[in-house]
């Protein structure tokens, strides 16, 4: 029992014992009343944690388990909080498993509380091994962009190299991932396709995953990435905090 309840029913056993004798002073009222307001839980308010979540298939798993992207990104401290969401075979959308879905997966951590305040997506690689369309593409590429919200994202691009179908698709797929995310205005497309091309040996001898070098090269592009979406978050609650300086009147429009 803390010490408010046991203040608070002392003084309601004075207030109850008087009552009963037929004596209720208006001083034993007040003394009970100003004890009970003061077990009253007071309201607290709390700045809201900004969250940074990367959301990724084989390549991200790999990097935060052979190159501590978790824990290197946590470091760097350029979010209060950071969460590396990744599962081997995971696709984009389409899928009801969180594991297998990343917009599944985003939609748990919602449900769980989280509420990321910048998101870097390294989806598409099993993606592309499976769709082949471009209307494909978009439908799955817009519904993760949709769960995420209106937040500074960053995409990083698909580089897969296995076979000539899957090459040729991953150009489809990171097409069509530019022109998708050219309608978000918070969103980026981050070129890793040229990384990989410019340095073979990030890539594992299956031509899909990478290598301890991989790893370690990515883990420094998450880096990177963190860095310039914590500036964004920055810019636009600057941005939306200052109040602006002139009002402009409305204007109609009239359908011709």
């Amino acid at each position: 029992m803390t010490p408010h309840l046991r203040r608070l029913l002392a003084a309601l056993a004075v207030a109850m014992v008087a009552s009963s004798t037929g004596v209720v002073s208006a001083r034993t009222v007040a003394q009970a009343r100003v004890t009970a307001q003061s077990v009253v839980p007071q309201k607290t308010t709390t700045t809201p944690t900004s969250t940074l979540v990367v959301l990724g298939d084989s390549l991200t798993w790999g990097t935060n388990f052979f190159a501590k992207s978790q824990s290197r990104l946590t470091a760097a401290q350029h979010f209060e909080r950071v969460l590396v969401d990744s599962r081997w075979g995971r696709r984009i959308s389409g899928l009801t498993s969180t594991r297998y879905s990343g917009n599944a997966a985003l939609k748990q951590l919602l449900a769980d509380g989280i509420r990321p305040t910048a998101v870097i997506v390294a989806l598409g690689t099993n993606d592309v091994a499976i769709l082949t369309k471009r209307r494909e593409y978009t439908t799955v590429i817009q519904e993760l962009m949709n769960t995420i919200g209106d937040v500074p994202v960053v995409w990083v691009n698909v580089h897969r190299i296995d076979s000539a179908t899957t090459t040729r698709q991953s150009q489809r797929f990171n097409a069509t991932l530019a022109s998708v995310l050219s309608n978000y205005p918070l969103a980026s497309v981050y070129d890793w396709v040229t990384i990989a091309k410019n340095d073979p040996k990030v890539m594992d001898p299956d031509k899909i995953h990478l290598t301890p070098l991989g790893h370690e090269v990515r883990t420094k592009v998450y880096l990177e990435l963190a860095a310039a979406l914590a500036q964004r978050v920055s810019d636009i609650t600057t941005t939306t905090t200052v109040a602006p300086t002139t009002t402009v009147a409305p204007t109609t429009t009239v359908a011709p």
